[in-house]
């Protein structure tokens, strides 16, 4: 697994396909559509989920990152319902919060 901050890729993936989108009058919307939402968590799939479960653990959520309290503090966010994985669902979910 590749040290790196998935989940700010993610967010760059999201504002990159948002700025060239040809639909991108978000300000009326909530947000970012969901197919979008769904395309960045598949990117961090491929980068992270080593068991290809197509889910996050928390192991392998932690290792995105190098510095051990901003992994405990991003995996805890992300995993919305605290069952020690990170779904498609929740990440949806959690972006929406973000993009209120």
């Amino acid at each position: 697994m590749r040290k790196i901050d998935a989940m700010s890729l993610a967010m760059v993936f999201m504002l990159i396909c948002l700025c060239f989108s040809p639909n991108h009058a978000f300000a009326q919307s909530k947000g970012p559509p969901t197919e979008m939402i769904k395309g960045a968590y598949q990117e961090i799939l491929k980068a992270c989920d080593t068991n290809k479960d197509g889910k996050l653990t928390m192991q392998e959520c932690r290792g995105m990152w190098s510095d051990k309290t901003k992994a405990e503090k991003e995996c805890k966010y992300w995993d919305a319902n605290g069952d020690g994985t990170i779904t498609e669902e929740e990440y949806i979910a959690q972006v929406r919060k973000i993009m209120k």
